[in-house]
């Protein structure tokens, strides 16, 4: 049986959005990083 109750299921949803935001600030990061590092090499 693989039930969740709601309880569950919310906190699993918060999980997955918290790791969404984290995700999103990384890439928006290492694009700028990227971003910087080639206009400073030009």
């Amino acid at each position: 049986m693989n039930e969740h109750t709601e309880e569950e299921k919310e906190a699993m949803k918060e999980q997955d959005s918290k790791l969404d935001g984290i995700a999103a600030v990384g890439i928006i990061l290492s694009l700028l990083a990227m971003a910087v590092f080639w206009v400073s090499n030009q």
